[in-house]
């Protein structure tokens, strides 16, 4: 059996402040195997988005975080790496899609220089010529019809679903094995969300490439994941296959989310058991898909 793309195992975050230390995550647990979609859902402040900077490497870099547990990437424990070797990581073999995508691209730049400059990550010395023809590819995959308007413009003079897609095309130039989309359609409205969400899911089938979803957003979490793991404040709580989780949550603060998924037909604010002691109750794996089994 081959090594999960993603493996997280007891991971603990915490940050040393002025008033003592603030536990982030509480030994949390995931894995992602090949080809696999796997969302992490959960309120904002939950732990999702801090779980995947710690994969990237990102939040090793800052003196007030303590991080234990381990990270492995293909078989590899990424804290065995050098940090050079981990930072080519990036871009490459692994790549974040983030919330706002406008924000996320530099305003004084084109599209096209940026998007050499990812591809550069990969292809060293890549000459200019080369760079556009594979940048046009990659616009046409996320149904870009005039991608020599967009290499030559800047993000503030595109749409956010226009810059989402740019976005979402960057990330998957180099084919990387890993894709950490987090909350790739948050600032964009539910129509052009729909269209980003369903060319990235047919992207990453079509270059078999793992994903880790983090979402808030129950509904296009239901659409676009295989698994999926809740988590709340630094805690797995609930893990097990999409459907199963959606038809028969089992955790009391599952329950809760689903429940305060607003419905067409109205009826006002659902009344929620938001008892935060039935919350913190103990992780609820679905049969058949506990750690355990899944790696077994």
């Amino acid at each position: 059996m081959s090594a999960p793309t993603l493996k997280i195992d007891d991971l603990k975050l915490s940050f040393k402040t002025w008033s003592g230390t603030a536990q982030v995550l509480h030994g949390i647990s995931l894995h992602i195997k090949k080809g696999e979609r796997v969302a992490l859902v959960g309120e904002s402040g939950s732990g999702k988005s801090v779980t995947a900077r710690i994969v990237l490497g990102m939040l090793q870099q800052l003196k007030s975080a303590r991080i234990a547990g381990s990270v492995e990437f293909e078989g590899v424990n990424l804290e065995t790496l050098k940090p050079a070797s981990r930072h080519a990581l990036r871009g490459t073999r692994m790549s974040m899609i983030f919330q706002d995508p406008t924000s996320s691209l530099n305003p004084v730049y084109p599209i096209f220089a940026q998007f050499k400059e990812v591809l550069e990550r990969a292809q060293p010395g890549i000459t200019n010529e080369k760079a556009r023809e594979k940048a046009i590819s990659a616009l046409a995959d996320v149904a870009i019809n005039e991608p020599d308007r967009v290499l030559d413009s800047y993000a503030f003079q595109l749409s956010g679903g226009m810059n989402q897609r740019v976005m979402i095309a960057m990330a998957l130039a180099n084919n990387p094995a890993l894709l950490l989309a987090d909350e790739p359609g948050t600032a964009l409205d539910v129509t052009v969300q729909a269209q980003t969400l369903k060319l990235m899911s047919e992207l990453v089938k079509k270059h078999h490439t793992s994903v880790l979803f983090i979402s808030h957003n129950l509904g296009v979490v239901r659409e676009f994941a295989d698994r999926v793991y809740v988590i709340y404040k630094g805690n797995i709580v609930e893990q097990g296959p999409t459907e199963r989780l959606f038809d028969d949550p089992k955790h009391p603060y599952t329950r809760a989310l689903l429940s305060a998924v607003p419905r067409i037909t109205g009826g006002g604010i659902p009344d929620l058991d938001d008892d935060p002691g039935r919350f913190t109750a103990p992780l609820v794996a679905h049969e058949g898909y506990s750690e355990r089994e899944l790696l077994a």
